[in-house]
C-alpha cells in the first residue's frame, strides 16, 4: 500500500480538547500539498502531485504540526486522496480473472477466486504474488509488514524473486511488468525487461485451477544479448543467473513464533518453528546460525508451512533436482523461506524455466515420501466445498481414496494432476458436504495416510 508524502500549507485548529492516555491533544484540519511517494520506490497514479487536499488530524497539544512541515498520509488518508482527484481503478472482469484495487493505491491488481482460495496479483510490483487467501480458515497466508529497508526497498510480502546470488532483493521486486497475451485458459502473463542485468526478458505466468485448491507460479528467463561495442556483429553467447524466491508468510496472518516449517528429510517431517529476536536484540552474522537454518536436500520436493493449533496450512512445491539449498527463518520481524537454486548458464535466445506450486489447505498427514491433505472452502449456497489432494514423488497411474462422514464411507477414484517442471504426480478428488456436516475424513487404499477435518 503507497503512503503519500505532504506540505502542511495552512492549519485551522477546531475548539476544544480532548485526552488520551492522560495526554491533551486537540483536532486541527490540515490544507495539504503532495509532494510524491512517502518513498521513491513507491509507485503513484500520475497527475496527482501538486493537488492539494485537507484532513483532519488529532495530536498532542505538546507537540503541534506547524505550517510548511512534512507529514506523511496514513493508509486510510492516501486512499481517500486517491479516491478524490479520480486515480481509482474501477472493478472490472477480464478473461477469468478480476481487475480490482485491493489497497486504493491507484494501481489495479489481479485476482483469482476459486472455492478453495483467492489469489491477488500485483503487476506494478515485479509481479508478485502478493496475497493467498485460504478460504477453509479465512485468513491471507502472506505477508510482508510494509518494513523500509536499505536501498530504496520495502518488504511489501507475498512471493518475489531475484537474481542476486546472495538472496538479496534486486530490481524485480518493483518492476512494472507489463501484461501481454495468452491462449491458455485460467492462465495470466507478464513480461519484464531487466535494465542491469543486460539480456535478460521475465516473463511470469499464473495458471489457476477450478476445482483444484492450488496456483502454479511459472517464471521464464530468456537471454536476448545486444551487440558488444566495439566489436561489429558480436554478441555475448551465455548470461549466468542464480534465481532466489524469496518467501514472506505469516500463517493465520500472525508473524508469531506459532509459524512452523516442515521439511521433508529421508528420516520423516522436520519441524522448525519461526522465534523472532528478543526486543532490541538482533540475530545477528553468525555462521552457526546460519548453517543451522540452512536445507541442502529436502526430499521430496516441497516445504509444508503451517500455524500451530491452527488449521492454517500452505504446501509449496518446486523442482528438488534445481535447488542449491532452502533457508528457513529469519533476522528482522517476519517469518520467511528462501529458495535458492542453482546457477545457470542461459545461451543466446534460449529461455531457463522454474516452476512452483501453491497450494492451500488445513490439514495434512505424511509417511514415506506421499502426502495426503485435504482444503476446504466456504459456504456456498448451504455446502461446504472440499477437496483431498494425495502425492507422491514417483509416477503413478492410479490412487483411490475412502471418504467418511456421517456414518458413510464412499471410495473415489482421484483424477490425476501434473505438472511438467515438477517432480511426482498428484491426485485430487473434489466434492461438496451439507454444511450442517460436523466432520469428514479420508484415507488412501493402503491406509498409511489419513487426514480428518472438523467442519464445524
Amino acid at each position: 500500500m503507497v503512503r503519500l508524502l505532504a506540505e502542511v500549507i495552512k492549519i485551522r485548529k477546531k475548539e476544544g480538547s480532548q485526552k488520551i492516555q492522560n495526554f491533551d491533544c486537540e483536532t486541527i484540519y490540515l490544507k495539504i500539498r503532495i509532494k510524491g511517494p512517502s518513498r521513491k520506490t513507491y509507485r503513484v497514479p500520475k497527475g496527482i502531485r501538486g493537488k492539494t487536499f485537507t484532513i483532519a488530524r488529532t495530536c498532542l497539544r505538546d507537540w503541534p504540526i506547524k505550517k510548511g512541515d512534512f507529514i506523511v498520509l496514513n493508509p486510510d488518508e492516501t486512499r481517500r486522496c486517491i479516491k478524490v482527484f479520480g486515480k481509482g481503478i474501477k472493478e472490472r472482469r477480464w478473461k477469468d480473472f478480476t481487475i480490482k484495487d485491493i489497497d486504493g493505491d491507484g494501481f489495479g491488481e489481479i485476482v483469482f477466486d476459486n472455492p478453495f482460495l483467492k489469489a491477488v496479483i500485483t503487476p506494478h510490483y515485479g509481479a508478485r504474488l502478493m496475497e493467498l487467501w485460504n478460504k477453509g480458515t479465512k485468513r491471507n497466508e502472506l505477508y510482508g509488514g510494509n518494513f523500509y529497508k536499505d536501498k530504496g526497498y520495502i518488504e511489501l510480502g507475498g512471493i518475489e524473486e531475484t537474481l542476486s546470488k546472495q538472496g538479496k532483493p534486486d530490481e524485480l521486486w518493483n518492476g512494472l511488468f507489463i501484461n501481454e497475451r495468452c491462449k491458455e485458459r485460467n492462465t495470466i502473463s507478464f513480461q519484464y525487461k531487466m535494465k542491469k542485468e543486460k539480456g535478460i526478458v521475465v516473463r511470469k505466468r499464473f495458471k489457476c485451477y477450478r476445482e483444484f485448491p492450488g496456483l502454479l507460479e511459472t517464471v521464464d528467463f530468456t537471454f536476448k544479448p545486444e551487440k558488444v561495442k566495439g566489436k561489429k556483429g558480436k554478441k555475448k553467447k551465455k548470461k549466468g543467473i542464480k534465481l532466489t524466491q524469496r518467501i514472506f508468510f505469516a500463517m493465520g496472518g500472525i508473524p508469531d513464533y506459532n509459524n512452523l516449517y516442515y521439511v521433508p528429510t529421508k528420516k520423516g517431517l522436520n519441524c522448525i518453528r519461526f522465534n523472532k529476536p528478543l526486543y532490541k536484540r538482533g540475530w545477528g552474522e553468525h555462521p552457526w546460525w546460519e548453517w543451522t537454518h540452512l536445507h541442502f536436500s529436502p526430499d521430496p520436493g516441497f516445504i509444508i508451512l503451517k500455524r500451530e493449533i491452527s488449521d492454517d496450512v500452505l504446501l509449496i512445491f518446486f523442482n528438488k533436482d534445481e535447488i542449491d539449498y532452502i533457508w528457513t527463518g529469519d533476522k528482522k520481524r517476519t517469518p520467511r523461506l528462501q529458495i535458492f537454486y542453482k546457477e545457470e548458464k542461459i545461451e543466446t535466445k534460449k529461455t531457463k524455466q522454474y516452476k512452483t506450486l501453491m497450494v492451500t489447505a488445513n490439514i495434512f498427514s505424511f509417511a514415506k515420501k506421499e502426502l495426503l491433505f485435504a482444503s476446504r472452502g466456504e459456504v456456498i449456497e448451504g455446502y461446504i466445498p472440499l477437496s483431498f489432494v494425495y502425492y507422491t514423488n514417483r509416477r503413478k497411474d492410479r490412487q483411490s481414496i475412502s471418504v467418511r462422514w456421517e456414518g458413510r464411507i464412499e471410495t473415489y477414484e482421484m483424477k490425476k494432476f501434473e505438472v511438467i517442471g515438477i517432480r511426482g504426480t498428484f491426485f485430487y478428488h473434489t466434492t461438496k458436504v451439507n454444511e450442517d456436516t460436523k466432520k469428514i475424513s479420508g484415507t488412501t487404499k493402503n491406509k498409511d495416510l489419513k487426514v480428518r477435518l472438523l467442519l464445524d
